[in-house]
């Protein structure tokens, strides 16, 4: 009979520590699915310090997916794809790049407050710091704004607007393609194509057209709700724009 007790007592003590034991594991998966989870979405760049000292950064994101890929890139620009991982007994941060610029050398101990992710790590010696927001949907930056059809709605050169003698049907366009080529429609002499560049952190433009003799031009813009107006930077010639969606015929 206390044979039997004993033996009940002792399958209840291994039940009971095996409950205990499973219970803390179970505690702690689900802690680590939930850092997985906090850092799965996108996330947008709000600071890049390198000892202390400020990196300007052009609508830097980087997306964690769950599967453990991600992505990255710059305003609506990707440029890189990898994937990345997350150790929870270390609270480090791996990020590997399969294709693109290996941006984000890790890796980093990760700290998570709410909507924020800070990211510390060393860079060929030197502190890094990297302080990155959830975010819902791709920046947009003023640069990302120039894409599209424009009307012209006057030119300027110096002070005389000689639009009508460069658009006498009041139909000239300029559209900016995604592949940063440049298209003028409706010109008196004929339809005119060309690149252009625009400088990150500033908003300036560079165009080229195709030609024999090609010539740079050199721009400041500034788009304000759908107009648009470039400034060259001799400050002589000043073309204004509306934003239109269908070409003119």
């Amino acid at each position: 009979m206390k044979k039997t007790i004993n033996t009940r007592k002792m399958k209840s003590k291994v039940f009971l520590i095996g409950l205990i034991f499973t219970t803390i594991l179970s505690c702690n998966k689900e802690l680590n699915s939930d850092n997985q989870n906090q850092i799965n979405g996108l996330w947008l760049v709000k600071s890049f310090k390198v000892n202390n000292m400020e990196i300007p950064s052009s609508e830097n994101w980087i997306r964690f997916n769950a599967d453990s890929s991600l992505s990255s890139g710059n305003d609506w620009l990707q440029h890189s794809v990898g994937y990345w991982r997350y150790q929870q007994n270390t609270k480090l941060l791996t990020i590997n790049t399969e294709i693109g610029f290996t941006y984000y050398k890790s890796p980093f101990s990760v700290e998570i407050h709410k909507t924020t992710m800070i990211w510390k790590g060393t860079k060929e010696g030197m502190e890094v710091i990297i302080i990155l927001e959830k975010a819902e949907k791709l920046p947009t930056s003023e640069a990302n704004k120039l894409f599209g059809l424009w009307k012209f709605d006057s030119v300027f050169i110096g002070d005389n607007d000689v639009l009508d003698s460069l658009n006498p049907n009041k139909k000239a366009m300029l559209f900016f393609r995604w592949d940063n080529q440049f298209e003028f429609h409706n010109y008196p002499e004929g339809e005119k194509y060309g690149i252009f560049k625009i400088q990150p952190y500033r908003n300036q433009l560079e165009m080229i057209n195709y030609s024999s003799s090609p010539k740079f031009q050199f721009y400041d813009f500034k788009i304000e709700g759908e107009n648009l107006e470039l400034k060259s930077k001799d400050e002589k010639t000043v073309l204004k724009f509306s934003r239109i969606h269908q070409f003119l015929e």
